[in-house]
């Protein structure tokens, strides 16, 4: 019981330290402790140094005199701080104002209290002389006045510093948050692109277990639903993955091509060739599965041959190339990447929209036609490291 009891009392105690500083320093704690301490601290580690090469009486107590008035000044500067903070909802104009006239006054009180404290030979810790009345007639204005001035512009340096830093973090803090809902945005847009291929699919995969129905092949198309729900299920269990490797990729893909080849056995065939380079590749999730869908439906519907799809990925220097091809021809249009004869081009601008999104300018969607009679789309995506991410 009494190491919990003393563990208690130092958490209550570092929470009580900890709400003290936060009264104390409620704006940018952190920059104001330690701007206000460095400036300080350098100055009195300076104004001390001069006994190493100035003769001086009783060192000691002016070096006890020289903490004290390095204290007021802390407390001062501390006093210019509250001003400024209070002030910065105003604007700047209100902040440049308080390190104007009221640092002035600031300073002269400074400097008034330096003669005060320095114009007595006293003992060491000895402070009584503090509480005699001032004699004001007996002070050196002129030496009050350079103090004064010197003092104002330590005042209006640490303020002017104060100012910029507090503004630079400011800054900083609204584009981290400006990032954070970009990001944000982007990834539901992300999210929102990739959960409209899944309608896409279940429309077209459903229609093919319609077809087949039609046809009475009732076996084939019980076993096309079990293999449909296996698919969807590896698909929406990995829903919350947004990148997964390239071999994740094409095994789904062959997945589906596999249900696809239930209806049409013997019209369609499909070959893999993967680089295993190219197998731990990140990729966006279901990136082909529009190019498969489409290499499918217009290759088996537009002629009654057989269709060959061949799916390839290829790492080509930082790049990785992942192609579909199929047999038959797309027709191009200057200035275009795809044409609605090839499909209602949902699937595409799906995929040029996710590339975007992820990647900028980095990425791209190509389509052509080869010499030997295939049409190829290839996706073409950089480095894994040039996704957008939080900076």
């Amino acid at each position: 019981m009494i190491p919990d009891a003393a563990i208690r009392l130092a958490q209550n105690a570092e929470a009580g330290k900890a709400s003290l500083f936060n009264r104390l320093f409620p704006v940018n704690r952190d920059l104001a402790i330690k701007s206000i301490f460095g400036v300080w601290g350098a100055y009195f580690v300076f104004a001390t140094s001069r006994f190493l090469y100035v003769e001086q009486a009783n060192p000691d107590a002016l070096f006890v005199q020289r903490i004290l008035m390095t204290s007021i000044c802390i407390t001062l500067t501390w006093l210019l701080y509250r001003l400024l903070i209070a002030v910065r909802s105003s604007g700047m104009g209100a902040a440049i104002f308080m390190l104007t006239l009221p640092t002035v006054i600031l300073a002269n009180y400074i400097a008034i209290l330096d003669q005060i404290v320095f114009d007595h030979q006293a003992a060491l810790f000895d402070f009584s002389y503090l509480f005699d009345p001032v004699d004001f007639t007996s002070f050196d204005w002129a030496y009050i006045l350079d103090e004064a001035f010197t003092r104002y512009f330590i005042l209006a340096g640490w303020g002017a510093l104060y100012l910029a830093l507090s503004h630079s973090k400011d800054v900083q803090r609204m584009m981290a948050h400006s990032r954070q809902l970009e990001r944000v945005n982007r990834e539901s847009e992300l999210r929102a692109l990739r959960y409209q291929l899944n309608p896409h699919f279940v429309f077209n995969a459903l229609n093919s277990v319609s077809s087949l129905i039609i046809d009475r092949q009732n076996e084939q198309a019980e076993k096309l639903v079990d293999d449909l729900a296996d698919y969807m299920r590896a698909v929406l269990t990995g829903g919350a993955e947004d990148m997964i490797t390239v071999e994740e990729e094409i095994a789904q893909q062959v997945r589906y091509l596999d249900i696809e080849r239930m209806r049409f056995p013997e019209r369609l065939l499909y070959f893999v060739d993967i680089d295993p380079a190219a197998n731990g590749w990140s990729i966006p999730a279901l990136i082909i599965q529009p190019l498969i869908e489409n290499a499918v439906k217009f290759g088996v519907s537009g002629a009654d041959q057989l269709l060959n799809i061949i799916i390839s990925a290829q790492v080509e220097g930082d790049r990785l190339r992942i192609s579909v091809a199929n047999d038959g021809r797309v027709k191009i249009l200057d200035g275009q990447t795809h044409d609605s004869s090839i499909g209602t081009g949902t699937g595409l601008s799906n995929i040029q929209n996710r590339l975007r999104a992820l990647y900028g300018q980095n990425a791209s969607l190509l389509l052509a036609n080869s010499k030997d009679g295939m049409a190829i789309a290839t996706i073409v995506l950089p480095d894994p490291s040039l996704i957008f991410e939080d900076i």
